[in-house]
């Protein structure tokens, strides 16, 4: 007989695997790497980005020995007596994990363009992984949800959208919690489809280790690269955001990602796949709010040599979308 991911979360979180996004036939066509219009960004001199590095060299431990250890001990076996679905909010688990949890599988719609995409995100691994924090930390996280940004000014919308993790509330940039104050918006999840930000165009991503400054108005030699744009256009988001932790996906693949105190490094994970064990995405995404969050058994931003300012650099108004 099934049983309810609440039985035993633990086992369900190390084997509930993201279901495969099938595409609308015909399916959009993979495009090559750094030949396909994406997002418009360009080098600018208020961005302080100046190189990336390994996350798993800066704290010594990769990614997936992190998120399995905090899972580990976070993360409960024991039933916690409760519904899979809460009735009061609707929340539930919702990445299936057959036959051992009774989660009936997805039957969204196979996407075409990121709009139809973002259900997938949305539904499936936000879904299930706000239920778990809300039952894990329900002092620290219960305010909290995941909330879409999608600006119509945006330029980049048809290609690159992205999620906050957020509490509302006052317009108030930090907000208290039993473990101290947090940004409003301690997390981003950016994301573009699969047929844009191709397995190559990850790969180049986190292999990318130094961005071009500008330290000149109106002084960019040359243009950037695939890669940096994606860097530039995080950062940017980060920066309105006031928070440095943030992920990227194509939900075929996902990246974890943080900037350092000074917004000039940022660190970035090794790629992972949808369906990878060992850790799963929803362990790994657990594990990456933990540490936006400052909750229990978390990493803090690696620590660097750089000069850190009283506050965070400022992006031009008319380039935030969707900040309140």
């Amino acid at each position: 007989m099934a049983s309810r991911a609440t039985d035993n979360l633990r086992t369900y979180f190390s084997k509930a695997l993201l279901p495969q996004m099938l595409r609308k036939s015909p399916a959009p066509e993979l495009t090559p790497t750094g030949r396909h219009p994406n997002i418009e960004v360009s080098a600018q001199p208020w961005r302080q980005l100046c190189e990336m590095r390994d996350a798993a060299s800066a704290w010594n431990v990769s990614l997936g020995e992190m998120a399995m250890m905090w899972a580990d001990e976070y993360v409960p076996a024991e039933s916690l007596g409760l519904e899979d679905l809460d009735r009061d909010t609707g929340e539930l688990f919702t990445v299936p994990c057959g036959p051992t949890f009774e989660i009936p599988q997805y039957s969204g719609r196979r996407p075409s363009d990121i709009s139809r995409m973002t259900p997938w995100i949305d539904y499936l691994p936000l879904m299930t992984v706000q239920r778990t924090l809300h039952l894990l930390f329900p002092k620290q996280t219960t305010s909290w949800s995941f909330s879409l940004v999608d600006d119509a000014n945006d330029k980049d919308r048809n290609v690159f959208r992205h999620f906050v993790w957020s509490c509302p509330g006052p317009h108030v940039s930090m907000v208290s919690t039993p473990l101290g104050k947090v940004p409003r918006y301690p997390l981003v999840i950016a994301f573009q489809p699969p047929w844009i930000l191709s397995a190559q165009d990850m790969l180049e991503f986190v292999r990318c280790r130094m961005f071009p400054r500008v330290l000149i108005k109106n002084d960019c030699p040359t243009a950037l690269e695939l890669n940096q744009r994606l860097w530039a256009k995080l950062w940017d988001i980060c920066v309105q955001r006031k928070t440095r932790w943030f992920i990227l996906t194509s939900y075929e693949q996902w990246v974890f990602g943080v900037f350092s105190e000074g917004w000039t490094i940022g660190f970035v994970s090794e790629v992972m796949q949808f369906d990878a064990q060992g850790p799963t995405v929803l362990e790994a995404l657990a594990f990456w709010i933990a540490c936006a969050m400052r909750l229990p058994g978390c990493r803090s931003v690696p620590k660097v040599r750089e000069e850190i300012t009283a506050g965070p650099p400022e992006v031009p108004v008319s380039l935030r979308s969707g900040t309140s």
